[in-house]
């Protein structure tokens, strides 16, 4: 991938999480009253304690600066360790949409666990999400997905619970209740 191309992703991600930032103060407000679906429904905004868009952006200068906005010779990219979480998301039945990055596929096309993203592309050999923007979800049945490049929804039990793995560490566990084609 050109240099250009990678500084320019990152810029995108730092102005989306900067952009964030806003968002967080309404998340505050929701979570601090009942809600009256079966879930409440989350933005990966929502997943970023208030200041933590500014911090990973900050993060993110530094590294790339580091890097030169070049990762040649380098296996994977570096993933930001920020594992701040919004505390008042654990154990709350959510839904959030986003992409899935499975970690293994049975001979049936299924899968039980995987990542959920937020956007297409999200991998080691760009920067990746830092881990408060990363989702490990588990199932408890396998479920069939459409594709990797399909977004969708998935809705469960929200668990602030840390997951170190070869595509990326998280600070958010989901346990899968359902899955569904992203519907705007």
């Amino acid at each position: 991938m050109p240099i250009l191309h990678r500084m320019v992703r990152i810029l995108i991600l730092s102005v989306c999480l900067f952009a964030a930032a806003s968002a967080s103060s309404a998340c505050a407000d929701e979570l601090s009253t009942p809600s009256s679906p079966a879930y409440l429904d989350l933005s990966w905004a929502d997943l970023l304690p208030e200041g933590e868009a500014e911090r990973i952006a900050e993060l993110m200068q530094v590294q790339a600066i580091q890097n030169g906005f070049d990762h040649f010779g380098l296996e994977r990219m570096p993933q930001i360790q920020t594992f701040n979480t919004v505390e008042a998301l654990d154990g709350r039945r959510v839904r959030i949409g986003g992409y899935v990055l499975p970690f293994d596929f049975t001979g049936s096309g299924t899968i039980n666990r995987f990542l959920l993203v937020p956007y297409v592309g999200a991998c080691i050999h760009v920067p990746p999400p830092p881990p408060n923007q990363l989702v490990y979800v588990t199932a408890d049945t396998p479920v069939e997905i459409g594709g990797l490049w399909h977004p969708v929804f998935v809705e469960g039990v929200m668990r602030t619970a840390r997951h170190d793995n070869d595509l990326g560490d998280t600070a958010y566990t989901l346990e899968l209740i359902e899955i569904t084609p992203y519907r705007s």
